[in-house]
């Protein structure tokens, strides 16, 4: 998934001198599409990717003449030979990859900051970058669906593209002929129901992948920091307390793996008629039909959680799991 969460949290948190670098379009097939962002900061550490390792030593070097410079620039790289004396090192990607390198000054920062705040609220951003014919950047500006406006072009002076989930450059309207635009997304928000051993390797899988995970359950002695580090938040207490402070929507998606027949079906109670993203619960069909009294397992709920890879123990059904989440995740971005 994206990584411009981390690197958002990694500019507020640094008083370092940093580039940004944004894939703003690709000619041909690529490791990673438009829209993929990567931080490259003064003392050497690199937060993202832009491809499977072929370019990142070079932007690398790169990215120390635009902090000296400060000024952005864009770089092509072309991907298309498949000898290890070019950029595609011998992959065959077949593409051509142009790569805008920004230096991260207090402006940018500061909307970058405000960007943070309204995705950690839940609230795509839709990043517009203003392009000569030649890619060079000459303005840059940031839309919420809620109708704020910030950076240093408005929104009178760009129409925004019909589909605003697609990436990279596109001809809209009269908009100049170099406009690119990149919706950036909420994380996902995963919720765990049950805090059991097992939950451990899915709640820890899940943030990585990106995810925001919540992780409920009534018994207190489980659901602890210490074994859930990586979780956004954890909730203690009985299904019927939890569900309706959650505010579940369409986007969310939901685990269930309490191992408690009852508490499964409570909590499959109170999910049946809210809209989710995903919902799967863990083990069997025959238990899933038991717990909801019927032959026929609904369209919404996926049984047994996770794909059919033959997975056993912990680790092994979580990936299976969180495998299961990124094909799902991948349907929206599609």
């Amino acid at each position: 998934m994206e990584s411009i969460h981390s690197i958002l949290k990694a500019i507020q948190g640094s008083a370092q001198k940093s580039v940004l670098a944004t894939i703003i379009h690709v000619e041909g097939s690529a490791y990673l599409k438009e829209g993929t962002v990567m931080l490259f900061q003064e003392d050497g550490t690199r937060i993202g990717m832009l491809s499977a390792g072929c370019l990142e030593d070079d932007l690398a070097l790169r990215a120390v003449n635009v902090l000296n410079k400060r000024e952005a620039e864009t770089f092509t790289y072309d991907m298309k030979a498949e000898d290890d004396l070019t950029w595609g090192q011998g992959a065959g990607c077949r593409g051509v990859l142009y790569i805008l390198l920004e230096p991260v000054d207090e402006k940018l920062k500061k909307y970058l900051g405000v960007v943070k705040e309204f995705l950690d609220s839940g609230i795509p951003v839709q990043h517009v970058k203003e392009l000569t014919n030649d890619f060079k950047q000459t303005g840059y500006g940031f839309f919420t669906a809620t109708g704020q406006t910030f950076g240093n072009i408005d929104e009178h002076q760009i129409k925004m593209p019909e589909n605003k989930r697609a990436s990279g450059i596109q001809l809209v309207g009269d908009a100049p002929m170099c406009t690119y635009f990149h919706l950036y997304r909420p994380k996902p928000r995963l919720i765990v129901f049950g805090a059991g051993p097992d939950a451990r390797p899915l709640v820890s899988f899940a943030a990585e992948i990106g995810f925001s995970v919540t992780v409920c359950d009534w018994r207190p002695a489980f659901c602890r920091e210490e074994y859930f580090s990586s979780a956004d938040k954890l909730t203690v207490g009985f299904p019927e307390d939890i569900v309706p402070k959650l505010e579940l929507n369409s986007d969310d998606y939901v685990v269930i793996m309490t191992h408690h027949f009852q508490r499964d079906q409570e909590i499959l109670s109170l999910l049946k008629n809210r809209p989710l993203r995903y919902a799967g619960i863990l083990g069997p069909r025959k238990r899933t039909t038991r717990l909801l009294q019927t032959e026929e397992i609904p369209e919404w709920l996926h049984s047994p959680v996770g794909l059919p890879i033959g997975a056993r123990g912990p680790q092994e059904i979580a990936i299976s799991i969180a495998g299961e989440l990124i094909q799902e995740a991948a349907k929206m971005k599609g």
